[in-house]
């Protein structure tokens, strides 16, 4: 119990609450842009690779765990308020179906935060050692932070793509209501699917107790990473 209350839950609520605060985040930003423009996300040129990448990421990873993809539609859907849909067909009662209907659903925001967080790695911090040696550290959080601010050393042309494939992707991070709705639905089995995996993990490799504990701490600083990234799109966005 005390493994998890300690280490599986404060990992699922790292999990579940970045996601929640960059998709907030990013909607807001694409709010924004779509009140600039005066006209809807589709109808905006600069917004369809985003939002394009955030379809490809929903059945992506649907097919990786078996789910059936129906449709992919880049047009509108007012119905479910969503800029484009991926439609699916799966066994409500097959758990790694529900897992992949989570993980699919939540796709988006985890998705494009890797692609960023690796341009952000090259653009930030071109010595990728020193950054794996930090988020290998059993240091707090704030330590971790002191160090890598300590790293930084800006690559330009680097820095370059980044912010440009930030500006883009940004339309896609935001979760739609149905891409909510759905992950909410298949949350509870998410939870006792994963329940499983970390007490199995822990049964055959008791070390992996530290293990777990350090990637609940890199999420979060991660996590963190990526939500400044979003506040800072957010705000030029509302300068413009």
């Amino acid at each position: 119990m005390q493994a998890f209350m300690n280490v599986y839950v404060p990992g699922w609520l790292i999990f579940i609450g970045g996601i929640l605060l960059i998709s907030a985040v990013n909607g807001a930003t694409v709010q924004a842009m779509v009140n600039h423009a005066g006209r809807s996300n589709t109808q905006i040129w600069y917004m369809k690779p985003g939002i394009f990448v955030h379809e490809l990421l929903h059945a992506a990873i649907a097919r990786l765990f078996g789910l059936h993809v129906t449709n992919f539609s880049l047009r509108a859907d007012p119905s479910q308020g969503s800029a484009a849909h991926v439609s699916l067909r799966y066994d409500r009662h097959d758990p790694l179906a529900q897992l992949g209907l989570f993980l699919s659903s939540s796709a988006p925001v985890w998705g494009i935060s890797l692609v960023l967080l690796v341009l952000g790695r090259w653009a930030f911090f071109p010595d990728g050692n020193q950054v794996w040696q930090v988020l290998a550290a059993s240091s707090s959080l704030s330590e971790k932070w002191v160090m890598m601010r300590g790293m930084v050393a800006i690559n330009w042309q680097w820095l370059a793509i980044f912010l440009v494939v930030t500006l883009i992707l940004t339309p896609g991070i935001a979760l739609s209501p149905r891409d909510l709705q759905n992950m909410w639905q298949s949350a509870p089995i998410a939870f006792l699917v994963t329940i499983v995996i970390f007490y199995l993990f822990l049964t055959f490799w008791p070390a992996g107790f530290a293990w777990w504990t350090l990637l609940n701490l890199n999420l979060l600083l991660l996590d963190l990473m990526v939500l400044g990234f979003s506040l800072v799109i957010w705000f030029v966005v509302n300068l413009l």
